[in-house]
């Protein structure tokens, strides 16, 4: 009988200097600590809802971001924030190199930022109401 998954769980981002990515994932996206953390430590576990997302800190940084078959740059994360335009309208006011928003008719508006090993993070804001929906901005 094949195993039920519930969803995930954990996902473990590599970083090269681990106090630098998580002063900047807690002051870039306000994600709190889901255990203590000590100087010292390798690894920083972040809480975002119902997913652990660990900072662990290794030596070499693989490219985590890739490129679809038409050759576009994707983001193998992202991260689901409220009042998406105030968060992009906010980092671009701190000097946060942001893209411009994009909009998917259904799918809602995304943007990218960079994290500090130079790796994109996409920040979706949710799925797109029916008003939204009907106007393509």
């Amino acid at each position: 009988m094949p195993t039920q998954t519930k969803g995930l769980a954990v996902v473990q981002w590599p970083v090269k200097d681990l106090e630098r990515s998580l002063a900047w994932y807690q002051n870039m996206l306000g994600v709190s600590l889901t255990f203590p953390y000590t100087p010292g430590d390798d690894a920083a576990w972040l809480n975002l809802g119902n997913v652990g997302f660990g900072l662990v800190q290794t030596a070499n940084v693989p490219q985590l971001d890739y490129q679809d078959i038409h050759g576009a740059w994707r983001p193998l994360v992202q991260f689901q924030v409220d009042n998406i335009h105030d968060v992009h309208q906010s980092l671009r006011d701190q000097g946060i190199e942001a893209s411009d928003m994009r909009f998917i008719r259904g799918g809602g508006h995304s943007f990218t930022i960079i994290d500090p090993d130079g790796n994109a993070v996409s920040l979706w804001g949710g799925w797109p109401s029916e008003d939204e929906d009907e106007v393509e901005q």
